[in-house]
C-alpha cells in the first residue's frame, strides 16, 4: 500500500476548497455580528470591504485550485 504524497497537487486543490470554506463561514460570522450597526454608515462600509475582501479572496482560491488541478493533469499525462 502506497502513502499518498504529501505535496500533492490534488491535496492542493482540497486545501483551496477548505480555506474557501473557512473564509466563507468567517464572513458569516462577521455578517451575524454587524447586525447590530446595520443601521450606521460604519457597518455599510464594514460591509462593503468584506464583500470585496470575500469576493477577491474566492477569486484567488480559485485560481490556486484550478493551477493544482492543471498541474495534476500535466504530471499525470507525463507518467504515462
Amino acid at each position: 500500500m502506497l502513502l499518498p504524497m504529501p505535496f500533492c497537487p490534488i491535496s492542493a486543490a482540497k486545501i483551496a476548497g477548505l480555506k474557501a470554506t473557512v473564509m466563507l463561514l468567517m464572513v458569516m460570522l462577521f455578517k451575524s455580528k454587524m447586525l447590530r450597526l446595520k443601521m450606521s454608515l460604519l457597518g455599510s462600509v464594514l460591509g462593503f470591504a468584506m464583500l470585496i475582501g470575500f469576493l477577491i479572496t474566492t477569486g484567488v482560491l480559485s485560481v490556486v485550485a484550478g493551477g493544482a488541478l492543471a498541474y495534476a493533469a500535466t504530471q499525470s499525462g507525463k507518467r504515462s
